[in-house]
């Protein structure tokens, strides 16, 4: 037979629990990733699957932070450096799209379709295990620059502002972005 809890019993047993989450630290909220030596956070809802690099086909008359096209799940994604796109100086030396370890699949609720080089996945981490930096340059898809407790520099990526960025928009060279006069 069920033993039944007092009234009494169930308060203390409740306010034990509620106590107990307190202490648990918050749920995570990016995905860190590294490439070329510059760290960053990807909020996961803005991420999606991870892939290991697959053929590669580039792209001419594009910008350099275009690596190319793959085909992923059935659909050409675009893989992007994402460090030169947002003009962030490499930290390591630079590594091509046939040099990396992962892909990050963006969100297909962004609307596009795009892949991230990653050559680090540095574990999820969330808003409390990082300072804002205060009157840190502004960067187009960079939300915010914070420290860590170790005093490393991340990016906070938004991916969304990113994909809407004029450069991410037309990553044509601007020889070939002119209007054809007819």
């Amino acid at each position: 037979m069920a033993t039944r809890l007092s009234l009494q019993s169930f308060q203390a047993e409740l306010a034990r629990k509620l106590a107990e989450s307190a202490e648990r630290p918050l749920a995570a909220g990016w995905l860190g990733v590294s490439w070329q030596g510059v760290r960053a956070l990807v909020p996961l809802t803005q991420a999606a699957e991870i892939f290991n690099p697959v053929a590669l086909q580039r792209l001419p008359h594009t910008q350099p932070w275009v690596l190319g096209v793959a085909s992923l799940r059935g659909g050409l994604t675009l893989v992007v450096d994402w460090v030169r796109l947002l003009g962030l100086p490499a930290q390591a030396p630079v590594r091509g799209a046939d040099d990396t370890v992962y892909w990050l699949h963006l969100n297909p609720a962004l609307g596009v379709n795009a892949a991230l080089c990653v050559d680090q996945l540095l574990g999820l981490r969330a808003a409390h295990d990082m300072v804002v930096e205060s009157g840190a340059a502004a960067v187009p898809g960079v939300q915010h620059t914070c420290r860590d407790a170790q005093g490393q520099r991340w990016f906070e990526l938004d991916l969304l502002a990113l994909t809407r960025s004029p450069a991410f928009l037309d990553p044509r060279l601007p020889a070939f972005a002119q209007a054809a006069t007819v």
